[in-house]
């Protein structure tokens, strides 16, 4: 498409090839539109699938419970709607807070002062340990959405809230540990592709599988870290006492029928 772009200027407008030649180079981008949307959705579709099983699979396993695959699929499915809106008011909170920061940086950014731009370094670092603390929040939402059914979207931001209240320092602990081994993963590809001439290509799939693999690790500490915070509270020993009764009372029932009888 680009190559046909550049024949343009040097083209003769009376020329019936010109017609030809932007006909084609409508086609391309359409087809480049098309390429990007089912990419963009593509990538979508897997990281809403990927985080709703990762967490529902983590909280299954936490609890020693075993699922067959039609219980799995049916619970993923039933949780893929909180998840959406969960996942798109948290979105907005990021862009939000990221056009907030840039507003903030951008009376430093007018001037090609030593000391204006020293102050953005400091500005970027100190916004970037904030984000670090208040994402906490923000992944948690996420996991109470999968986790609890009655919850998603600003409930769940205002659950999540509440659940880590207490343990803000564990999550922060956390997301420090994550981006400095994501950090680790990226600057060991660029050294080896720099040092070794490793191929590119295979570089970035390494890059690519590191980085997802630690996503599942901090989606699974983030569902413990739930489970953990709800202990802490009592909510999870109520939960069990509630199942216990409701096991009692159907187990009972038999019984008085049979004396009847």
């Amino acid at each position: 498409m680009f190559i046909k772009e550049s024949v343009i200027p040097i083209s003769s407008i009376h020329d019936s090839s010109l017609g030809n030649l932007l006909f084609r180079i409508k086609q391309n981008f359409k087809l480049v539109l098309a390429i990007d949307f089912s990419f963009f959705f593509s990538y979508l579709f897997i990281s809403i699938f990927s985080t709703n099983t990762i967490i529902l699979i983590s909280s299954i396993s936490y609890y020693n419970k075993t699922l067959n695959f039609k219980d799995l699929g049916i619970k993923i499915f039933r949780s893929c709607k909180r998840l959406v809106f969960t996942m798109f008011y948290t979105t907005i909170i990021v862009i939000g807070y990221f056009y907030f920061c840039l507003s903030m940086a951008t009376p430093f950014l007018a001037t090609s002062n030593l000391y204006n731009f020293s102050m953005v370094i400091i500005f970027k670092i100190f916004a970037y340990i904030i984000y670090l603390y208040l994402s906490i929040v923000w992944v948690m939402a996420l996991v109470v959405s999968i986790v609890e059914e009655g919850n998603h979207g600003v409930m769940a931001l205002r659950k999540a809230g509440k659940i880590i209240k207490g343990n803000e320092m564990k999550g922060f602990i956390l997301n420090i540990v994550f981006n400095l081994l994501a950090l680790i993963i990226y600057l060991g590809t660029q050294i080896i592709i720099k040092k070794w001439s490793f191929n590119k290509n295979n570089s970035m799939l390494i890059l690519v599988n590191g980085s997802c693999l630690l996503k599942v690790f901090e989606l699974v500490n983030y569902t413990v870290l739930y489970f953990h915070c709800k202990k802490e509270k009592g909510e999870e020993e109520i939960i069990e006492l509630q199942e216990s009764i409701e096991y009692s009372k159907i187990y009972d029932l038999p019984l008085i029928i049979g004396a009847t009888n």
